[in-house]
């Protein structure tokens, strides 16, 4: 399972952002070109666009794409909280990009699990159910509550929930008897004649 966490961790993070977060980026990568201009950080005649390559390189390192666009779900949260950093955020200062990263892959994980628990409902009598069974593994497994695990964690409960609820599923229900209803041969010795005479019930032999 340990191969399949790492998997589904690695490949979350490996997709692009999404149209939202890449104008989240740019305008924090605006307000601080402007900041550090300002301060007389920016060498003369670099404009906003290689200023901002050039930003992201110190982030994300030699792979580093040239579009905002390219950017992984893994680095975002690390990029724009440099952005942020660098136009005077003092949260945002506070605050590694290894941090980052890692809190941006818990919940990333966390909304996966919001998923799952929907597509397990029924296994589960119900979405609240799926959620309680989910957390009471967080507890048992782990120790811990859904807000406080690492994202390999979450995922180690995402898998599984999925086994448990295709257990279930595959374990057809034992029908409830009813208190009043006997079955076919639960009424045997009720409705059946008394049995004859035997070595084994003498009593009958006498019409008892």
């Amino acid at each position: 399972m340990a191969d399949a966490i790492d998997k589904a961790v690695r490949a979350q993070g490996g997709a692009v952002v999404k149209p939202h977060q890449v104008k989240a980026m740019i305008l924090a990568a605006r307000r601080a070109y402007m900041e550090q201009a300002k301060a007389g950080l920016v060498d003369d005649g670099v404009g906003f666009d290689a200023w901002r390559r050039a930003t992201l390189h110190d982030v994300v390192g030699p792979s580093a794409p040239d579009s905002f666009r390219a950017v992984t779900q893994r680095d975002y949260a690390a990029v724009i909280g440099y952005f942020q950093e660098l136009a005077g955020d003092r949260r945002a200062e506070a605050r590694r990009p290894d941090t980052m990263r890692s809190d941006d892959e818990q919940a990333r994980a966390l909304w996966s699990l919001g998923l799952v628990e929907g597509e397990t409902a029924d296994a589960f009598g119900g979405r609240e159910g799926a959620r309680r069974y989910a957390d009471a593994l967080f507890a048992k497994i782990h120790k811990t509550n859904r807000f406080a695990a690492t994202a390999r964690q979450v995922w180690a409960v995402i898998f599984t929930l999925r086994k448990r609820a295709r257990k279930r599923a595959e374990t057809p229900a034992t029908p409830r008897r009813s208190k009043t209803a006997l079955g076919a041969r639960g009424a045997a010795g009720v409705h059946l004649p008394l049995p004859g005479a035997s070595k084994r019930f003498p009593a009958f032999s006498r019409g008892l």
